[in-house]
């Protein structure tokens, strides 16, 4: 498990480490490993995540070519339609004397969008997100993590029928084309499991960005006022909110290439070890950032974190994620400036998992 940030950084962005289970694990391929529960689920599919070199350019591709700043600037009106509508929805719970932000707020916006912009029908992300969610859980059984993935192979299987016969004018139809007009066409389960890569990571992820940066506001005045008062930017605040609390604690699971020593710390690699680079860690190493575990937005020596990733394995729908955030929180901030935590952020429920890396229930006083 590497927790040193450094370390991590020339880790992601060198060529000695994968995430290709299927080429650099050995055993795993040929079945003669054990492999199952969670591990299984995360490094078992072939998807831009899960992929090396050529491989890995020709998968992620596709899914930049959709999510370009560019075209996130188009999206940004509709975002703010659907922070609108989800806060007109919130206006009806205030008498209320708690409100859930998670299931209120966070989550209806991530799933607003992936289905407005992706091409998601709706009536598919409650069960998807229900069965997503397992994948998240660790403490899991190997059985109910095998049932959780199962269902949502079973959805995507169904979306991927839907969209080879009739792609529209969405990312799912934009990685339909691409897809059948790359040199190696890609078959139906490949394609699957890049749209659970691309839906899982526009649902979880973003939901707990949404949520922790409104806990971290809501439970620091000082820095608060900073940023409504337009003396820090949103996604500054954001920033460092990835960094002390990423929505994503750690992906298993990346394999060295071949055997290796890094020559700046002295640790060795030997072929086909596994490495958990672990995120959260990273973004609290106190050889980088001075008081890590201090929320502060106009941190001296920077926010700069491996929330998105980093090296080829950066997350291409950062900019789509980014914009989402600060717009959501922002509108909320501005409706509700009032806003109290209805509890002590220690003591909101985190899931039981060293994957996922937020609050499952925010409930606040809306003032």
């Amino acid at each position: 498990m590497v927790l040193d940030s450094a370390l991590a950084e020339r880790l992601s962005a060198g060529p000695h480490v994968s995430r290709d289970a299927a080429r650099h694990w050995p055993g795993f391929s040929e079945g003669t490993r054990s492999v199952d529960g969670v591990i299984a689920a995360w490094i078992g599919t072939h998807n831009a995540l899960n992929s090396y070199g050529d491989d890995h350019r020709q998968l992620r591709a596709p899914i930049a070519a959709a999510l370009t700043r560019r075209r996130v600037e188009v999206m940004a009106p509709v975002i703010e339609s659907i922070v609108q509508d989800v806060l007109d929805g919130l206006d009806g719970l205030g008498a209320r004397e708690d409100i859930d932000l998670v299931q209120s707020y966070a989550l209806p916006i991530p799933h607003e969008v992936i289905t407005r912009l992706l091409g998601v029908p709706a009536q598919h992300l409650p069960q998807f997100s229900a069965a997503a969610a397992g994948l998240f859980d660790t403490a899991a059984s190997a059985e109910a993590i095998a049932r959780s993935m199962g269902a949502v192979l079973a959805l995507l299987d169904q979306l991927v029928a839907s969209a080879r016969e009739h792609p529209e004018d969405n990312l799912i139809g934009d990685l339909v084309r691409a897809a059948d007009a790359s040199e190696s066409p890609l078959s139906d389960a490949e394609l699957r499991d890049q749209l659970m890569l691309v839906i899982i990571a526009g649902t979880e992820t973003t939901v707990h960005a949404i949520g922790t940066l409104l806990v971290h506001l809501l439970s620091h005045p000082d820095q608060h006022a900073l940023v409504t008062s337009g003396q820090i930017s949103m996604e500054a605040a954001l920033a460092e909110s990835l960094r002390l609390k990423p929505p994503i604690a750690a992906i298993p699971l990346r394999f060295a290439v071949r055997r290796f020593k890094d020559s700046r710390s002295g640790e060795q690699f030997g072929e086909g070890e596994p490495i958990l680079i672990h995120l959260a860690a990273a973004g609290l190493d106190p050889e980088r950032y001075t008081d890590p575990e201090r929320f502060d937005v106009q941190r001296a020596d920077g926010s700069r974190s491996l929330a998105f990733g980093y090296g080829p394995h950066v997350c291409p729908g950062a900019a789509l994620a980014t914009r989402e955030v600060v717009i959501a929180v922002t509108r909320f901030l501005e409706r509700y400036p009032d806003t109290r935590l209805a509890v002590a952020p220690e003591h909101l429920p985190e899931p039981s998992s060293f994957i996922s890396n937020g609050y499952l229930s925010i409930p606040v006083q809306l003032a």
